[in-house]
């Protein structure tokens, strides 16, 4: 490296993966930034003693970064404390308070920070609970921490363009998120999912694979699913995630077209099992009413797997190299398209071209390299 490491601090509510994607997102960008010679801070209010954190964090960092717990009610002192000296701190969410409460002690220290909202800026994330949102960002002070952020890191092109113009600061950086590709180079065996649902037997499934919450569309697809299982009499559904308020969408979806047989809600999965769901499968659905950058689709294609998603899940480089598929958020389309997948034999060659798309365009090195450039420019060093 001809310049110099550059010291930098990850700041976010929690790190356990179990509430969602933007832990994995920040452990792999941390971890790369690890990798190529920078020293990384992990800054979190994770209760003391979250075995699965060290866990998970194990499975992208050897060793171990500097993991430090802000308690609530996220004191400025503490947070002064970890943040001083560091070149930049990259924050992340635009809703926890400390998030908001690192903001301030930023601009107070004079440490330039990247704000990354993980999706959460875009209208459709803002017109939800409106009322409140404008009260924090009038009155409590959200939206004078992304205008003074010294860049915005949002995922995609539109999440930029979907925000009110008043609140974003000069710099916008559009990067995506990554995987390593390490990770993806020696497939599960084969069946080794299977094993573990006996139900499956050796029947082809239909994996969605996220948190189970009526934003991801699990409405969407329970209805879909009905019109796939009358075509293609032997095709499962297996249903992956933590349920956050969208399985009683699949469970009375199965009750409705009767298809409760093969229907299969397995939780959440984590780790070599997850992998092998992926690999698994016939092909991966996630009809989400919006995504910033998913990392299931991600993981869904870097296995090689044909993937049918909506066109708010903003992730177009799968219809550019013929990956799969993308519809609108409708039940109808989206049925239309899992039920061609599954009849068309040029389906494990989509799944191939996914691949390649990933593990040349978004490897965490690659992705980390363009991310250093960001702070670079704003830390000035």
């Amino acid at each position: 490296m001809s310049e110099r490491p550059l010291r930098i601090v990850h700041v976010y509510n929690q790190l356990d993966p179990a509430n969602g994607g933007p832990p994995r997102v920040i452990a792999g960008l941390a971890a790369a930034q690890q990798a190529a010679g920078h020293t990384v801070a992990l800054a979190s209010a994770d209760p003391v003693g979250l075995e699965s954190l060290s866990a998970f964090l194990s499975e992208y960092f050897d060793p171990l970064p500097p993991r430090i717990r802000i308690p609530p009610p996220f004191l400025p002192g503490p947070l002064r404390t970890v943040l001083r000296g560091a070149d930049v701190a990259h924050l992340h969410g635009i809703w926890p308070i400390i998030t908001l409460q690192a903001s301030r002690v930023c601009r107070a220290l004079g440490v330039p920070y990247v704000l990354s909202p993980h999706g959460s800026l875009h209208r459709g994330a803002l017109g939800e609970k409106r009322l409140k949102k404008l009260l924090g960002m009038y009155g409590l002070g959200f939206g004078r921490m992304i205008r003074q952020a010294a860049a915005l890191h949002v995922l995609n092109a539109e999440e930029a363009d979907g925000a009110p113009r008043w609140l974003l600061p000069k710099r916008v950086a559009t990067l995506p998120n990554g995987i390593f590709g390490a990770r993806f180079a020696v497939p599960p065996t084969p069946g080794a999912f299977r094993a573990t649902v006996p139900a499956l037997g050796a029947a082809p499934y239909v994996l969605f694979l996220s948190r189970v919450h009526p934003g991801k569309g699990c409405d969407l697809l329970a209805e879909a699913f009905g019109a796939v299982a009358r075509a293609h009499p032997q095709v499962h559904l297996v249903v992956a995630g933590r349920d956050q308020g969208g399985q009683t969408f699949f469970e009375a979806g199965a009750r409705r077209h009767g298809y409760g047989d093969r229907l299969h809600l397995v939780g959440e999965l984590a780790g070599a099992r997850k992998d092998a769901a992926f690999t698994d499968a016939a092909l991966f659905v996630l009809p989400s009413r919006h995504e910033g950058f998913s990392m299931a689709i991600t993981e869904a294609l870097a296995w090689g797997r044909p993937v049918v998603i909506t066109d708010t899940c903003h992730f177009p480089a799968v219809a550019e190299v013929d990956a799969g598929r993308i519809v609108p958020c409708s039940s109808p389309e989206i049925a239309r398209e899992i039920n061609a997948l599954l009849a068309n034999p040029d389906a494990v060659e989509m799944g191939l071209r996914g691949r390649k798309l990933v593990l040349e365009r978004y490897r965490w090195e690659v992705i980390g390299a363009e991310m250093e450039a960001v702070y670079r420019a704003v830390a000035r060093v």
